[in-house]
């Protein structure tokens, strides 16, 4: 589930950076790429639509590499949270 979740989540970011998905190092924070917090909120609402889990406004900044957001949801989503 982690490898989806990964997947999803660098598309949902390279969309709204306006980037690829292949152009984006998931390990880098995301700031650096330019990341706002409009923008890290609207990430934030669409993993809660898109895998049913209710998370914290400030997930994005907290975890802020795409690596590490993939993990704290895709563990989120096993647990059935």
């Amino acid at each position: 589930m982690t490898a989806d979740v990964h997947a999803w989540l660098t598309d949902r970011v390279a969309t709204y950076l306006r980037r690829s998905p292949e152009g984006l190092d998931t390990s880098v924070p995301l700031a650096d790429y330019g990341l706002d917090s409009l923008t890290a909120l609207a990430i934030t609402a669409d993993i809660e639509d898109e895998f049913d889990v209710t998370v914290d406004d400030a997930l994005t900044w907290d975890h802020p590499t795409i690596d590490a957001l993939a993990e704290v949801v895709g563990n989120l989503v096993e647990q059935g949270a």
